[in-house]
């Protein structure tokens, strides 16, 4: 087998094989903009495992200009990593990561970071990245009994109001939503400031307003810069929609929540400004907003941070009970390791680092 860097050629082979490993398909308009419409690398850094002619493996890479500690720097993301089941436990997996850092290990990122599944973790500590330590994601109950019948999913749970048929079980459902709904509705009235802020709602992405709420307060801690080209590539996912919630005092922005409709949830996939105690009050008004646009939705999710005060609107992290003893945490552990020195973040901690859903390869 060979490993090598990919070719323009090999975006057909590496789109069906993510078909076959991951069970769902993605458009040639996702991986252009993922990978070749990237503004933060010059080629499409991906390195492919080949056999007589057939892509059997891919090590792919999210390019990102990472902030923090006074210095601006690119980081590549490790996602996406496949390799075909006729051809796993080869070695392949290994094979490809020497070949990526080789290919980085003069000129490239400053360094990488990532989340892997249980399946790649192990191999990334292998080849020196080093754990930093874990990110929860926060969920808001707003359909308690549909989210518990969905977590849950077992026939052992003692729950009348799954009862297919039941009328009864149907009026019980009802009854609990409409009265979880009342509590959140009356609870974020009473919790939300008046901060003299005016609202307003984009369903296309106002990259010059986020840049300028993100600039009111920038944190010391790692994150991905953010710029307005970043917005206008890193919003242009073909695969979402998202809808963009800004808050104006005196005309000029001071906060921001965008937000991804997925199924049955929301998503709260960034706020600005990234140090969120600058503009609590502001941020606590758009969320309140954006709860009640979305309050038929199932359940409502922030990951990391992207809410000043969570539990105080009823966002509980999955990495602790109630929410860990129903469902499986999704919580994600950082990984990084140091291509250039000067990065020093392989001995950082969690504390070192802050997270939006945005600063993922994922949304």
């Amino acid at each position: 087998m060979t490993i090598r860097q990919f070719e323009p050629g090999d975006r057909d082979a590496f789109l069906s094989l993510y078909e076959r490993v991951f069970g769902r398909g993605r458009s040639p308009a996702w991986f252009r903009w993922k990978y070749e419409d990237n503004p933060y690398a010059d080629h499409v850094p991906i390195v492919v495992a080949e056999d007589d002619g057939d892509l059997v493996g891919c090590r792919s890479l999210f390019a990102q200009e990472m902030r923090g500690h006074g210095a601006v720097r690119t980081a590549f993301q490790p996602c996406d990593t496949m390799v075909h089941p006729d051809y796993r436990r080869r070695g392949l997996f290994d094979r490809m990561n020497e070949r990526t850092l080789e290919r980085y290990a003069e000129s490239g990122p400053a360094f990488f970071f990532n989340f892997p599944n249980e399946a790649s973790k192990r191999g990334n500590l292998n080849h020196g990245w080093r754990e930093i330590g874990t990110v929860p994601l926060y969920y808001r109950v707003q359909d308690p009994v549909g989210a518990f019948e969905r977590w849950t999913d077992s026939p052992d749970v003692e729950a009348p109001m799954r009862v297919e048929g039941d009328s009864t079980a149907a009026v019980t459902k009802s009854v609990a939503s409409r009265i979880v709904e009342s509590v959140h509705r009356t609870g974020d009235r009473l919790l939300t400031p008046d901060t003299g802020v005016d609202l307003e709602r984009y369903e296309s992405t106002p990259a010059q307003a986020l840049e300028a709420a993100y600039r009111q307060a920038i944190p010391e801690a790692m994150h991905t810069n953010r710029t307005a080209v970043f917005y206008r590539w890193r919003l242009a996912n073909p695969d979402h929609a998202y809808t963009t919630y800004v808050a104006r005092r005196d005309g000029e922005p001071v906060a921001a929540l965008v937000t991804a409709d997925v199924d049955d949830r929301v998503r709260i996939v960034e706020a600005v400004p990234r140090a969120l105690e600058a503009e609590r009050g502001a941020l606590e008004r758009l969320l309140v907003t954006v709860l009640a646009d979305r309050e038929s939705r199932e359940f409502v999710t922030a990951f990391g941070e992207t809410l000043p005060t969570p539990i105080r609107y009823r966002f509980f992290p999955d990495t602790r009970p109630p929410l860990s003893t129903m469902i499986r945490p999704s919580s994600r552990t950082l990984l990084a390791r140091d291509l250039d020195a000067s990065a020093a973040v392989e001995n950082s901690s969690i504390d070192d680092w802050t997270f939006s859903r945005l600063d993922l390869d994922t949304t």
